[in-house]
């Protein structure tokens, strides 16, 4: 193989997440870039050392990683996040399970109407603020959240068996 070839891969096609954004196989990808209020970046980074901040995620069950980057003089916020599934019904998830946690956090934007108070009108100001991300890889697009958790658990009960049958 020449340095200009890459080797083929069995990946699945990077296609379209629904609303906004791209998926993988069963993964997708949501990459914002939001205006804070005046002051919001602090009070933000304070919000974002509360475990609260993070107790999301593990209510919906969907989320593979989250991420937050201040920057652009402590004016903008980059947020980031990989999940199962479709675009519509993982906003939608958030809207019902866990309004408040996603409110406590994101109230330091500037404009965010408040997921509790009005959740169509926040997935529209989600969608008007995301960019599709020109490029995305995904090294497992097949595993879902609960897939991954459901193997950590037949792993660890395998690896209890062979230990007991070992003696």
């Amino acid at each position: 193989m020449s340095d200009t070839q890459m080797p083929a891969t069995d990946l699945p096609p990077v296609e379209s997440a629904g609303r906004v954004g791209r998926r993988q196989g069963k993964v997708s990808e949501l990459t914002t870039i939001l205006p804070l209020k005046p002051g919001g970046a602090d009070r933000l980074r304070a919000k974002l050392a509360d475990p609260r901040a993070y107790g999301a995620a593990e209510r919906v069950g969907t989320v593979h990683d989250m991420r937050y980057v201040i920057f652009d003089d402590d004016t903008k916020l980059l947020f980031c996040t990989a999940y199962d599934g479709d675009w519509d019904p993982y906003i939608n998830d958030f809207a019902t399970l866990v309004p408040e946690m996603l409110d406590f956090v994101f109230e330091e934007v500037e404009g965010w109407p408040g997921l509790r108070d009005n959740p169509k009108r926040t997935a529209d100001f989600i969608a008007e603020h995301q960019v599709t991300a020109d490029g995305w890889y995904c090294a497992n697009p097949d595993a879902t959240v609960k897939d991954v958790r459901r193997g950590q658990r037949i792993t660890k009960a395998f690896d209890k068996l062979l230990d007991a049958a070992q003696g």
